[in-house]
């Protein structure tokens, strides 16, 4: 039967986490790989809110030459070696792509259409559609009218787990993202069924799924 299998993008698809960061620090000149590995821990978007770190002054015009900048920067980051392949390869044995990820379309579509993988995905629930991922996985679930074990998340961090966890989707984590397997095994989670450390074992653990 066929599965959908849902995508984080950043750090499981993109090398972009290096480039993510630093855009944080020429928002926050405060920002430090510490706190952004803390950021990653919960929801992006809610996490950032509660962190006592000063955002830097800026007018207009220098707000939106820092977005474009970072949106240039990011449209040009590459993907993992072998995430592509592992893609084509799902979408041809009929399984549906979704993307589930915390980047907003600006920095999100440019990406994909560079890379020639936007036709892959039948769904892109990007930060456009909602901030919660949990929010966009019940969004998810009633698109396709499909219980949520026929749903497989792949992603690269603690928060996500979190938050699939919330919506009972089961989940693989990959260890070379943004969180390494410490982050993983720092707590149990039910819906945390395998961690990988490479794209063949992803393969392997999707296809005998």
């Amino acid at each position: 039967m066929k599965k959908i299998i849902v995508f984080d993008l950043d750090g499981v698809l993109f090398d972009s986490i290096d480039s993510i960061e630093k855009n944080m620090h020429d928002m926050y000149p405060g920002f430090t790989k510490e706190i952004f590995q803390e950021l990653a821990c919960g929801n992006f978007h809610e996490e950032i809110k509660k962190f006592p770190i000063q955002k830097k002054q800026e007018t207009e015009e220098e707000t939106a030459e820092r977005e474009l900048s970072y949106s240039k920067t990011k449209s040009k980051v590459p993907m993992y070696t072998g995430s592509k392949e592992l893609l084509e390869e799902l979408h041809q044995n009929g399984h549906i792509l979704v993307l589930n990820t915390s980047t907003f379309n600006y920095n999100c579509l440019p990406l994909l259409e560079r890379s020639n993988i936007i036709s892959l995905f039948d769904f892109l629930a990007t930060a456009d559609v909602s901030k919660s991922k949990v929010d966009k996985f019940k969004m998810i679930e009633k698109k396709y009218n499909l219980s949520n074990k026929d749903f497989l998340f792949i992603t690269d961090t603690l928060g996500d787990i979190r938050e699939a966890d919330i919506a009972n989707i089961p989940t693989v984590a990959v260890t070379w993202g943004q969180h390494d397997r410490s982050y993983f095994t720092r707590e149990e989670h039910k819906n945390l069924i395998g961690i990988v450390d490479s794209f063949e074992q992803l393969k392997d653990f999707i296809f005998n799924y």
